[in-house]
């Protein structure tokens, strides 16, 4: 009898460890479009700072708006990465595909910033919608080499999603995060 309890019990040890919760989906962002850059010696520094997104925002689930006043953070669908940290990337990259007259790159301890301009981003909404669409919306800044405030732009993007489901709510998404880009590119040019 305890030789079958102690087989049944690492049976079941085993089987929870090495499989994954099924249904699970996990998610990333979608690369822009690159195109070979490099950094010239003369060209200034526009330091992207973290972007920073709301609190609603910062889980691991994709969310989604289910009515005017109810959001709900998925539990099967997640992001496989910070949000925070993709869109960062995601920004960083997109800059340098679209604009030539700075040189974007995140904020490193190691990279010196006297003198560079910085961007702040801030997300306040980055969801699928009950109507069809997928919103990215909040403000993004430029900040003066000298700590001076340059400009502030409040952005709203909706674009409807192709399909039903996460996969089109991500597309979406991004697709929302390069006409932000497209923005700040125009902006800083």
């Amino acid at each position: 009898m305890k030789k079958w309890f102690i087989i049944a019990a690492m049976t079941l040890a085993v089987s929870g460890c090495s499989s994954a919760p099924e249904g699970v989906n996990t998610f990333l962002l979608p690369a822009g479009k690159t195109l070979t850059v490099s950094h010239a010696n003369n060209q200034p520094l526009l330091i992207v700072r973290p972007v920073e997104v709301a609190a609603h925002l910062a889980g691991n689930g994709l969310v989604y708006q289910t009515s005017a006043t109810e959001m709900v953070e998925a539990q099967q669908n997640l992001w496989g990465e910070a949000l925070a940290r993709q869109l960062t990337r995601r920004i960083t990259h997109d800059l340098r595909q679209k604009q030539h007259q700075l040189w974007a790159t995140q904020l490193t301890p190691t990279l010196s910033t006297t003198g560079a301009e910085r961007l702040q981003v801030r997300i306040n909404q980055f969801n699928g919608v009950y109507t069809g669409v997928a919103k990215v919306a909040g403000e993004w800044m430029i900040i003066g080499a000298n700590g001076d405030l340059q400009a502030v732009h409040p952005f709203e993007f909706s674009v409807p999603l192709a399909k039903d489901g996460y996969s089109a709510q991500v597309e979406a998404l991004s697709t929302a995060v390069g006409e932000l880009t497209t923005q700040i590119a125009n902006a800083v040019k």
